[in-house]
């Protein structure tokens, strides 16, 4: 049980280390690619270097060995009984129960929303398109994306608008952006009692908004309407929080990203800010120390 609790506490501090360097080095800038691949190396990283150790060796001179045996007195066991001790309850027991079982409700909950929405554009009109599923659903709120599937109510939106929205979401679904909204859900799920968590998923989410934005201004001529068009869907919302949805990150941001100009080339020398400081957790917490007695050559003596 001590060493699954160590384990969850360096994972736990590494997600941290990996939120903070993002926010203090490269939530500014604009290599949203890069910070993409960055959020999701943080994630994976944090699980498996717990898992890795170096062995380091020290060497021992041997102890040395009387050789008068007179002095050696047998230990004869005491035959008196011992009274039996009532164990103590197990707190930690409890707690790591309890902790799983809101772990197991969180996890559910992602089931239940990835049945929730295979089951709602059941009944809805599909078209297929080349690199996508376009599902038209009255009932939906505002347009989202999950893996190949958008789904949009084209009733609420003029034909520019549309096509604005359908941009934006075909790009969620060719860079399979689904994949990283369920990772850090799942991420929640385990570490729910870290609040860093929460915060490295909302950026990520963010990030892959600055991803889909970047790109639709690049391929659309209104630029201007492209903005009015974020504005008009900021105020709906939708409930499945394993999707991707248009309004996702703050209206703000987002459009202040789209003005802020592109970052120096130079800047992208901060992601190796990172690597001292795992080299310096791999070499305070991932290094073992092990003893070895020397081998103590002596010839023998002769009575």
């Amino acid at each position: 049980m001590e060493n699954y609790l160590i384990y969850f506490a360096k994972v736990n501090g590494l997600l941290i280390l990996f939120y903070l360097m993002y926010v203090l080095f490269l939530k500014k800038e604009t290599f949203f690619t890069s910070n993409r691949w960055y959020l999701i190396a943080g994630l994976v990283l944090s699980l498996i270097l717990p898992l890795m150790t170096f062995t380091k060796t020290i060497w021992v001179a041997p102890a040395p060995i009387s050789e008068n045996n007179a002095n050696f007195v047998p230990i004869i066991a005491n035959q008196l009984e011992i009274p039996l001790q009532e164990t103590a309850f197990d707190w930690s027991l409890l707690l790591t129960y309890a902790y799983l079982i809101v772990s197991i409700g969180i996890l559910s909950k992602i089931g239940m929303e990835l049945i929730s929405f295979f089951n709602s554009i059941q009944k809805q009109t599909k078209q297929k398109e080349s690199n996508y599923t376009l599902v038209n659903s009255n009932s939906a709120e505002n347009p989202f994306s999950f893996f190949h599937y958008i789904v949009i109510n084209k009733q609420k939106f003029t034909a520019e608008e549309l096509q604005h929205i359908l941009t934006h979401e075909s790009i969620h679904v060719k860079q399979n952006h689904s994949f990283d909204v369920l990772l850090a859900k799942v991420f929640c799920g385990l570490f729910w009692i870290n609040p860093i968590i929460w915060f490295y998923r909302k950026a990520m989410l963010q990030n892959l908004e600055f991803i889909a934005d970047k790109e639709t201004i690049q391929q659309i001529e209104n630029k201007y309407q492209y903005q009015i068009t974020l504005l008009k869907v900021v105020t709906h919302q939708h409930n499945l929080s394993i999707t991707n949805q248009f309004y996702q990150s703050l209206i703000k941001k987002r459009i202040v990203m789209l003005h802020t100009n592109q970052s120096h080339k130079r800047n992208v020398l901060k992601y190796a800010f990172i690597l001292p400081v795992l080299v310096g957790f791999m070499l305070l917490f991932q290094v073992e120390t092990v003893a070895q007695v020397k081998e103590n050559k002596t010839s023998p003596k002769t009575y």
